[in-house]
């Protein structure tokens, strides 16, 4: 299998992926039932010798959900009728998955309410208090 390309620093070999297919559910007719032309794509991150232990920890981090107990990453394709371009979606997919993932994400930069949207904030309190202040009936003693 050919080396995956995720971005400039990380190109995972083929050696370290692995591809099982299966039969494909959808429109076909009989044909679907007998070809395997879905594709699943599995990495082992743990076992994986070209991802380092920093990018491991970042990948269980982000990717927890999707990480299974033996350690893998599996991604599934089946929505062409044939199985080289259900392997090159799923090869885009996983590559797509392990880019975003190993992006940095940028800190949040505090910021300050502006003045007009604190006096709108402090205008719709009044409006609030005057329209619960308004429900409140009293009895008028002088009668």
């Amino acid at each position: 299998m050919e080396d995956l390309l995720v971005n400039r620093r990380l190109v995972i070999p083929g050696r370290e992926l692995r591809m099982e297919v299966s039969t494909s559910s959808g429109p076909g007719g009989q044909h679907v039932n007998r070809s395997r032309t879905r594709v699943t794509l599995i990495l082992n991150v743990d076992s994986s010798t070209t991802i380092g232990a920093m990018r491991q920890a970042i990948l269980r981090k982000r990717l927890g959900h999707r990480i299974h107990q033996d350690g893998s990453i599996r991604v599934t394709c089946g929505r062409s009728r044939s199985q080289q371009d259900n392997l090159k979606m799923a090869r885009e997919r996983l590559a797509g998955l392990l880019r975003a993932a190993l992006t940095p994400q940028r800190r949040r930069r505090e910021t300050r309410p502006t003045k007009a949207s604190r006096t709108r904030r402090l205008d719709a309190k009044g409006r609030r208090g005057q329209k619960k202040e308004s429900r409140n009936w009293k009895w008028d003693d002088s009668g």
